[in-house]
């Protein structure tokens, strides 16, 4: 039998791992292959512990059994691992493993590894924070450090990573103000204040109309994996803390406000974005209407207020994440072999030259349009059919905006079709290393779709202590 180490606090040590991790990548930024790959191992290894603690499994590792049940505390606040926090950060962290992975074949900006990790160890804290403030302040902190991930890479960078940065900033305060309407002294009508500002703050954190301009402004001015990593670490944990403070206070959820502003704004953000991308002439805003669309059709899941809606707006983030680690991949070939531009106008001849680049980059925005035989087709055709029967005219704006997004995605492939733009300098090498790439991600995400049995088993984690919706 392998000695076993003694019960070491899980949360801190995580935390201390991806900061470590971060630090060897900020000393090796300057070979970004090098420090891709020590983040994508870090970030992935501590998603496989994660894995390991959340099934009750034994942690085996360097010949010895690793105990990181044991919680920590600090400032007289406790940090501790439940159930539904480790399926939550495992999703996230195997994620982020492999938008790192998937960003080796084009440089990104040097901060993407080493901040990166930073903003994963500052999600860790506000994921097992047992206390709802310090959850909601090291969310702000990781919004803060996503200001080196978001600016760089293309003009107008920082001032979309400025918008981040302002918008996430006006969400945390009625969000910090929001306990002290909850207190058992509070007067009458407390309750119904402490729920407008829980709306209010979680629709500019979870980038809704009309504040969505931070959402589309990231997918379009930021380098290529960017997107992946940014919309796949944040929501989950936002959700998470919603689902929290829900749980520890069941009467904000009484007046159904909540839920009904999810539908308003989830339609509102279907319709814009479906409109918007049939008609985009660049790659990064056709991403990020298209990601738009994905959003706001697990808004409306959410906005039915029962179990059922929640799992499929969970299956919807969790395929979402998958598709948007396909386009990253894809737009990350398109863009290398494109001299660094994203003009759908400048793509002639990249089906020639970089067929499964593009195969990943189309097959990712028709899954974000939920097209059957897509991964982005789980969650979002059980809520289509349910809205058709139930609400027809959100059912169909569903429908239309999906095909908006698929005829934006056609529009983008034909221009891969025409003549090649300019003179093309690119070695057989870059070649490979492309196919190399996309035919790893096209496999990973088909495999996952294939076989989804271990995300839903941590979906299933994170929403069995849901009680408030148990119909």
């Amino acid at each position: 039998m392998s000695p076993a180490t003694p019960a070491l606090p899980g949360p801190l040590f995580f935390v201390l791992f991806c900061l470590a991790v971060g630090m060897v990548c900020y000393f090796l930024h300057r070979w970004s292959l090098l420090s891709g790959l020590v983040a994508a191992g870090g970030c992935l290894l501590l998603g496989w512990m994660s894995l390991r603690q959340a099934s009750g499994e034994s942690l085996k590792l360097f010949g010895r059994v690793w105990v990181l049940y044991r919680p920590f505390i600090l400032l007289g606040r406790e940090w501790a691992f439940t159930p539904a926090n480790l399926s939550v950060l495992t999703f996230v962290l195997f994620v982020c493993g492999l938008a790192f992975l998937l960003a080796l074949p084009a440089t990104q900006v040097w901060s993407f590894y080493p901040f990166g990790m930073a903003v994963l160890a500052a999600l860790i804290m506000a994921t097992t924070a047992q206390q709802y403030i310090y959850s909601v302040l090291f969310l702000w902190l990781a919004a803060i450090l996503s200001v080196f991930v978001l600016s760089g890479g293309r003009p107008g960078a920082t001032a979309g990573a400025m918008r981040f940065l302002v918008l996430t900033s006006l969400a945390v305060m009625p969000l910090l103000t929001l306990p002290g309407y909850l207190v058992p002294e509070a007067e009458l009508g407390a309750t119904h204040t402490a729920t407008v500002l829980m709306v209010i703050g979680f629709a500019m954190l979870l980038m809704v109309v009309p504040f969505h301009g931070q959402l589309v402004t990231i997918a379009a001015h930021t380098a290529p994996m960017v997107p992946a990593f940014m919309l796949s670490a944040f929501p989950p944990v936002v959700f998470h803390v919603l689902f929290v403070l829900a749980r520890s206070h069941p009467a904000l959820l009484q007046d159904s406000l909540l839920f009904d502003a999810c539908r308003w704004l989830g339609t509102a953000a279907v319709a814009l974005g479906g409109l918007a991308a049939a008609g985009q002439r660049r790659w990064g805003y056709l991403v990020g209407y298209a990601a738009l669309v994905d959003w706001g059709a697990g808004l409306i899941a959410l906005g039915q207020g029962t179990r059922q809606g929640v799992e499929w707006a969970t299956q919807m983030l969790i395929w979402r994440a998958f598709s948007l680690l396909l386009v990253g991949t894809g737009l990350t070939v398109a863009f290398k072999a494109m001299g660094q531009r994203d003009d759908i106008a400048d793509s002639g001849g990249l089906l020639q030259r970089r067929l499964l680049g593009v195969m990943a980059l189309v097959y990712g925005l028709l899954s974000l349009s939920g097209m059957p035989l897509t991964p982005g087709a789980s969650g979002r055709w059980p809520l289509t059919i349910h809205l058709l029967a139930t609400a027809p005219g959100t059912g169909w704006t569903l429908v239309l905006a999906g095909v908006g997004v698929a005829v934006g995605t056609v529009s983008g492939l034909r221009a891969c079709l025409g003549p090649v733009q300019g003179e093309v300098k690119e070695t057989r090498f870059d070649a490979v290393v492309a196919m190399g790439f996309a035919s790893f991600a096209l496999w990973l995400i088909v495999t996952f779709f294939l076989h989804p049995a271990p995300w839903l088993d941590m979906m299933q984690r994170v929403l069995d202590d849901l009680s408030f919706l148990a119909t």
